[in-house]
């Protein structure tokens, strides 16, 4: 990265969005990418709780929760096999949860002092590291590094004076770029070339929050922001042409920062809040799409049960006996008893499911209903097995389900 930039402002000059509450800073969402066609989209629920979806590779997920009682929206970054989510506690300490092998680790803490959402990415080259940062309470940038091996360096002072949380990203072997938005309103940047730090430059414009950051391509970077009439802006660098312009991408009103990822030189994505919603926007190697609603950031409600033609008294769910092993799996099994009166029902399918973090869903059509679940709780501890009962009391009557549920065990 040049280590002088001219900037053209192109934006006009807007005041500081305050948080979405007193108590909570920057309640935008994150994005990460573990490689082609892999992409995670965190966001912080009303209840302080970080809600995770994902690409299959066909749809997204329905948000899941992760818990916690977050006071920042989330920072993400796909590490190798793993993601790692970063968040701002009720503490002002900075924790972190872990996907790998399938579960989450917990949240952790990384101390520090941050007054805003962190920012996170994984630094190109061979060394493996991690970068993060935050806004301290002296309005100066907080920098720490995962070393493999050794663990996290521990925070030190970027120095700056900003009024934002910051963006991260690295766009060639051992470079780190920062950027926030400074007291005047426009975006700043400093960058490690890999043997020291540059100062704070300026790329102006002026800005909503935080701006985004993404180098889906080696020496290709494109910062956004959120803008004049709450639009979303963009800037772009590359190490032929240096910096562009600021543009307008897109006049739509968003009512958060974006977030930006990519999986590929082909592919990059912006995410924001939209009312009550989250909104998605791509560019697929030649032109952006629109925007598309996600939908409420919240997990889905179950679906209430259908009152008529119950199975009360005629479902019987067993578990695994006396507790399972940490990590093991509980054995489930459904068995339906004939009425005194009237025919036995006729069950078509059982979907067998556990709840919270760590969630399992088996599917049976056949009897023999059963299924073994992966436990989704820690040694000691005490869950619950569900399962969903389709059914029908004739050979060609409606289609009726119930919900039962038992309780297991974890051995201690």
């Amino acid at each position: 990265m040049r280590r002088t930039i001219t900037a053209i402002a192109a934006l006009a000059a807007l005041a500081f969005a305050a948080p979405a509450r007193a108590d909570v800073y920057d309640d935008n969402p994150a994005t990460a990418t573990r490689g082609g066609g892999d992409a995670w989209i965190f966001a912080r629920a009303d209840d302080g709780a970080v809600l995770e979806r994902h690409w299959t590779g066909s749809a997204w997920t329905d948000w899941s929760s992760l818990g916690a009682v977050a006071t920042s929206g989330p920072a993400a970054v796909g590490y190798g096999d793993q993601v790692h989510v970063f968040v701002r506690g009720t503490d002002a300490a900075i924790y972190e949860d872990v996907y790998s092998g399938g579960k989450w680790s917990g949240w952790a803490s990384l101390g520090g002092y941050a007054t805003s959402a962190p920012a996170a990415t994984v630094r190109r080259g061979p060394a493996g590291y991690i970068d993060l940062a935050v806004k301290g309470l002296d309005s100066a940038i907080y920098f720490q590094t995962y070393v493999p091996g050794s663990g996290w360096s521990g925070w030190a002072s970027r120095g700056g004076t900003l009024t934002s949380a910051p963006a991260l990203n690295s766009q060639s072997d051992g470079i780190v770029n920062i950027w926030a938005r400074g007291v005047d309103g426009a975006v700043k940047q400093m960058a490690w070339t890999g043997s020291a730090w540059t100062d704070w430059m300026d790329l102006g414009g002026g800005i909503f929050g935080a701006p985004a950051s993404v180098s889906r391509a080696e020496n290709v970077v494109n910062v956004y922001a959120r803008g004049a009439g709450n639009a979303t802006y963009q800037r772009a660098w590359t190490a032929a042409g240096g910096w562009s312009q600021w543009a307008l991408l897109d006049s739509t009103p968003i009512d958060s920062s974006p977030a930006a990822g990519g999986d590929g030189p082909l592919h990059e994505w912006i995410v924001a809040r939209g009312g009550s919603g989250l909104l998605f926007k791509q560019w697929t190697g030649s032109a952006w799409t629109g925007w598309t609603d996600l939908g409420p950031v919240a997990v889905p409600v179950p679906p209430a049960p259908i009152p008529t033609a119950t199975l009360e008294g005629e479902v019987n769910l067993e578990t695994g006996v006396r507790c399972t092993p940490p990590g093991g799996k509980v054995r489930v099994r459904i068995t339906v008893r004939k009425p005194k009166s009237g025919p036995r029902a006729r069950v078509t399918k059982i979907v067998f499911y556990t709840k919270g973090k760590g969630r399992r869903v088996a599917v049976d059509r056949k009897s023999p209903f059963s299924a073994r679940l992966k436990v989704n709780k820690p040694a000691g501890r005490s869950g619950r097995v569900y399962a969903r009962v389709y059914y029908r009391r004739s050979k060609h009557g409606p289609l009726h389900r119930k919900t039962v549920s038992r309780r297991y065990v974890v051995c201690g």
